[in-house]
């Protein structure tokens, strides 16, 4: 029988504060990675989470049992889960700390702006892809 709860419909104009390639922090977790930096490799912007590499990475383990006719061998396998954006704080490369960010419109589009130094961040980072 059918679930008679509806999901919430997905935006499908999501917006991030965070794109591929920029450095950030992670605010909240597990006291070993909480306030360690990373990069970010894939953004998720309907989902609103990305995927972090670095130290401040997050992983999920999945048990893999062995097959040898396909060549998998057994055990257990970490790979990167995603983290909500609401984590993730942008790393200001003047003070090096965390910042927020505002944006701008300017000739070459749309410019995020550092709220305290007020450094520019390139526009030429291209957004995550929508999943």
């Amino acid at each position: 029988m059918a679930s008679k709860v509806k999901k919430p419909k997905l935006p499908n104009d999501a917006k991030c504060h965070v794109r591929t390639g920029d450095k950030v922090v992670l605010l909240t977790g597990p006291k070993a990675v909480r306030g360690k930096t990373g990069t970010v490799i894939r953004v998720f912007p309907r989902l609103q989470r990305a995927i972090v590499e670095g130290d401040c990475a997050q992983y999920q383990v999945k048990h893999v049992k062995a097959n040898p006719q396909a060549g998998v061998e057994g055990g257990r396998q970490r790979r990167l889960r995603p983290v909500h954006v609401s984590n993730l704080a942008l790393l200001d490369p003047t003070t090096n700390k965390p910042t927020r960010v505002r944006h701008e419109r300017s000739e070459t589009g749309v410019v995020r702006v550092a709220k305290k130094s007020g450094h520019r961040f390139a526009a030429s980072s291209a957004p995550g892809k929508a999943g």
